[in-house]
C-alpha cells in the first residue's frame, strides 16, 4: 500500500504504478542533493511524495536500471529544498551497488554504507517522533540500522529517482507497505 495522496515534486520521464509497486524514470542530469562545499542546491529528481501524521514505517523492495554513476532509487523524507533525507540505492564511481544515506539540514550530509551484491535491495524509513531511522535488508528478512537521526520538519515521505551524471535510469519500487506504527526496537533487526 503506498501512502496517500502522492504529490510530484518533480514530473518523471514516465511513471506506471499497480498494487503495491510504484516505477519512475527519472531523466537526465536529476539529482535531489545540496552540495555541502558550496551550498549548490540541485532539486531537479522526480519524486512523489505524501503527507504523514505521527509515527509511521514505509518500506519498499528497490531495484534500479542502474547506467551511470550515482543512478538512484531511494526513499525520501521531505520538509523542502533544505530539509529532508534519503535513502538510496545506488550505482558507486566505482560500480558497486550501493546503500547510500543523505540527510540534508541546510547542505546534504552524504554517507556511503554497505555494498548489495545482487538486483534489488530492502529499503525502509521509520519516523519516531522527530527522529527516523532508516535500515537496509538485503535478505528480506534482518533489517540493518543504516542510520538514525534528527529531522522535526519533515512532513512528507515518498519514493524518488535520480541519474545526476548519466541519461537516465528508471527505479522500482515494489512491496510497497505503509503503516502508521511506532517502530520499538531500532537495532535488533525485526
Amino acid at each position: 500500500m503506498l501512502p496517500e495522496p502522492l504529490r510530484w515534486l518533480n514530473e518523471p520521464e514516465s511513471k506506471s504504478s499497480g498494487a503495491g509497486s510504484l516505477t519512475i524514470a527519472a531523466g537526465a542530469r536529476t539529482d535531489c542533493f545540496v552540495d555541502p562545499a558550496g551550498g549548490t542546491v540541485l532539486a531537479n529528481a522526480p519524486a512523489a511524495v505524501a503527507g504523514v501524521e505521527g509515527d509511521f514505517v514505509l518500506s519498499a523492495i528497490v531495484s534500479v536500471a542502474f547506467g551511470s554513476t550515482f543512478d538512484a532509487g531511494a526513499l525520501l523524507v521531505w520538509g523542502g529544498e533544505r530539509s529532508w533525507a534519503k535513502l538510496a540505492f545506488e550505482l558507486s564511481p566505482q560500480r558497486d551497488r550501493m546503500i547510500v544515506s543523505v540527510v540534508t539540514r541546510d547542505r546534504s550530509d552524504d554517507c556511503n554504507s554497505t555494498a548489495v551484491t545482487g538486483d534489488s535491495v530492502g529499503l525502509r524509513v521509520a519516523r519516531i517522533g522527530e527522529a527516523f531511522a532508516f535500515h537496509a535488508s538485503a535478505t528480506g528478512g534482518r533489517w540493518d540500522l543504516v542510520r538514525h537521526f534528527h529531522l522535526p520538519d519533515a512532513p512528507e515521505v515518498g519514493f524518488e529517482a535520480q541519474s545526476p551524471t548519466g541519461d537516465g535510469c528508471e527505479a522500482t519500487f515494489s512491496e510497497i507497505r505503509f503503516e502508521q506504527r511506532t517502530l520499538l526496537e531500532l537495532r535488533d533487526g525485526t
